[in-house]
Order: C-alpha cells, then sequence, then structure tokens
C-alpha cells in the first residue's frame, strides 16, 4: 500500500509539473504575441487594446485605429475545440463606404479544389502566375477582374501564407499562427497597406452604384 500510495504521490507530482510547464511556455508566448503586436501596431500608428490577464497569461491581443482614413483591427482567434483547435492571426480593414462587394482569395490547394467540388467558380484576372497561384471569387467578376490592377496583384502575391476576403463588408486577411512570430508580425505591416488597397476598391465599386 505505502508503495502504491508512493507512486500515486509521483504521478500528481509529476502531473503538476506537467501542468505547470504547459502554462509557463502559454503565458511566455502570450506575453511574446502582445509585446510583437505593440511594435507592428506601433509602425501602423494605431493602438493596443489593453485587456486584463487571466490566471497570469495575457488574452489574444488585439489593436485598433485608422490606416489611410479606414478602420483597423489586428487580432488573434481561434477556430475549432480539442485537438483540431487551430489559432489564427487577423488584420480586418472596415471600407469607408459600403458596398454590395464580396470576394475570396486563397491559395490554390486542397481548399480550392473542395469549393470547386461544391460548385464555385473561380474568377481568372488573366494573369497566368496570379491564376496558378490564387483561387478567386467574387459576386461582381467583370469589375474586380479589371479593379485588380497589376500593382495590387503583385502584392498579394507576397501574401501566400493565407487567405483574404470581404465578406460582411469588411476586408480581411487571415493566416495560420499567433503574433508571437516576429517574421509575421514583420509580414503583416506590409499586410495592412493591401487590405487598405483591397478596401479601396470596395469603395470604388460603392460609388460606381450611386
Amino acid at each position: 500500500m505505502e508503495k502504491q500510495a508512493l507512486v500515486f504521490v509521483l504521478l500528481l507530482v509529476a502531473m503538476a509539473g506537467v501542468f505547470v510547464l504547459l502554462w509557463r511556455i502559454g503565458a511566455a508566448m502570450a506575453q511574446k504575441a502582445l509585446d510583437n503586436l505593440r511594435v507592428l501596431a506601433g509602425r501602423l500608428k494605431i493602438s493596443v487594446v489593453e485587456k486584463p490577464k487571466k490566471f497570469g497569461v495575457h488574452p489574444p491581443p488585439e489593436a485598433v485605429g485608422f490606416v489611410r482614413g479606414k478602420q483597423v483591427r489586428l487580432f488573434n482567434y481561434t477556430t475549432g475545440t480539442g485537438k483540431s483547435k487551430t489559432t489564427w492571426s487577423a488584420i480586418a480593414v472596415t471600407p469607408a463606404v459600403a458596398s454590395g462587394l464580396s470576394f475570396e482569395l486563397l491559395p490554390q490547394g486542397f481548399g480550392s479544389k473542395v469549393l470547386e467540388l461544391f460548385g464555385a467558380r473561380e474568377l481568372q484576372v488573366g494573369d497566368a502566375a496570379f491564376d496558378k497561384k490564387w483561387f478567386v471569387r467574387c459576386n461582381q467578376p467583370a469589375f474586380f477582374a479589371a479593379a485588380l490592377l497589376p500593382e495590387i496583384r503583385q502584392k498579394i502575391m507576397g501574401s501566400a501564407a493565407g487567405r483574404w476576403k470581404l465578406q460582411e463588408g469588411i476586408v480581411t486577411y487571415s493566416e495560420l499562427g499567433l503574433f508571437s512570430d516576429a517574421a509575421r508580425c514583420e509580414r503583416f505591416t506590409a499586410l495592412a497597406d493591401v487590405a487598405c488597397d483591397l478596401a479601396d476598391l470596395a469603395e470604388v465599386f460603392a460609388r460606381r452604384q450611386t
């Protein structure tokens, strides 16, 4: 009995040690994500949303403000639960003028093939390299194909780690991972400009409709 009790105590200690280790790793990553986002927010001249810690850990960081006259939000979010839980980094830009335009751009691959199987129609913009790399769909294909100028397409080509969409009046770019990755924060500095370019297209479409 004493031996069994000792084994049980050792097991509890080991489990507590693993829990503390995971907590420390999570807390360190959350702190790094917040620190990196502060730097990114400073570059874009927007503000980090101050949130209280929960159980000694910073919640997912967020920054908001205005870039090129448009409301911008940087944030981390999760999808799924348990083993299928996935963390994303995202930037959302709200066009200054609402429009009925909607679109989605995602890297060609398994996800785009699934969409095609379910009847999604791909928009070809006439740029062989761009069309090969990106699956595009839009509710206003003629306008969008013409509006995606070469300089905008070139910027989008550098964001192949994630996907773009304009849905419910907000342009969003998202990719897997946390802002704890410094290289990701570097990319998002440039991606803010691309997101604003795409928001500009939505504003042009809205003005053409009126």
